[in-house]
């Protein structure tokens, strides 16, 4: 299914332009519950001219464009079209780039970060980390090796 997907693509990008793809892309969306960071995974592929060459500009916009996004937004159909379409308007007025289509290959949810609980988690840290004392040695403890006790 997949190879036959790929060569449909292959096939239109004759017509069109280019493919570039942008394998495994990784972000941190906010969520529409609260402060809660999520990461995604998307695998992106844009069919146009001198896309290959222009590969930079493509993942800046990218990173511009899918951070205006709620991640619950991107798990809709709606959602799906709206993040595309304003991708391409983005890249066209800021990069006079005309892409043909962009596909969305895979997009998934990784772990769950809630901003609030890392911050105290990271606040905890740094209260029990006790500054060394400047200009004083640090000592290993003795060691209980047997070896080192014959």
């Amino acid at each position: 299914m997949k190879k036959a997907l790929f060569a449909l693509l292959f096939a239109s990008s004759l017509l069109y332009g280019e493919l570039y793809k942008i394998p495994d892309f990784e972000a941190d969306l906010f969520s529409k519950q609260g402060n809660k960071l999520k990461k995604i995974e998307l695998s992106i592929m844009f069919d146009g001219d001198n896309v290959r060459a222009n590969d930079y500009k493509l993942l800046d916009a990218l990173n511009v464009v899918i951070s205006s996004f709620y991640i619950e937004d991107l798990f809709t159909s709606q959602g799906k079209e709206r993040f595309k379409d304003l991708l391409k308007k983005y890249i066209m007025k800021k990069y006079m780039l005309d892409i043909d289509f962009i596909y969305i290959l895979h997009l998934t949810i990784h772990e769950q970060i809630d901003v609030d609980t890392l911050l105290q988690k990271i606040e905890k840290v740094q209260r029990n980390v006790k500054p060394v004392p400047s200009g004083k040695n640090i000592s290993t403890p003795p060691s209980s090796s047997p070896i080192e006790n014959e």
